[in-house]
């Protein structure tokens, strides 16, 4: 079986995710968890996606620029988690993932403040 050639693009992608950098999320799901968050919470800037195990209960921590708790309605943090799983299932969800609302960025939690960002 014959492997298809990556572009450069795509290359970079796979590496990024298989080391856990950034990716950005697909622009409709980006929309809908930005729509969907903001209208319980507005000062939303970063959603911290993580798995409780063993239940693999998936949730979806918000916090504001600062860095300060901003509370979701649990639904909203299910629902949330799961978008963003489905959008990206080749990550490795047993580490917790930020994800930058204003961007649609996900990152590896803390990646950023690791690299002076």
């Amino acid at each position: 079986m014959f492997a298809t050639p990556r572009t450069g693009a795509e290359r970079n992608l796979a590496v990024g995710v298989a080391l856990g950098g950034h990716t950005r999320i697909s622009e409709g799901t980006a929309q809908a968890i930005e729509s969907s968050v903001r209208a319980v919470a507005l000062a939303v800037a970063v959603v911290r996606i993580s798995v409780s195990e063993p239940d693999h209960l998936w949730l979806a921590r918000a916090y504001d620029a600062h860095g300060d708790n901003v509370p979701l309605p649990q639904q909203h943090e299910e629902a949330v988690a799961r978008w963003v799983a489905c959008d990206q299932p080749g990550r490795d969800w047993r580490l917790q993932h930020d994800l930058d609302l204003a961007t649609g960025r996900l990152t590896v939690a803390g990646a950023l403040a690791k690299v002076g960002c």
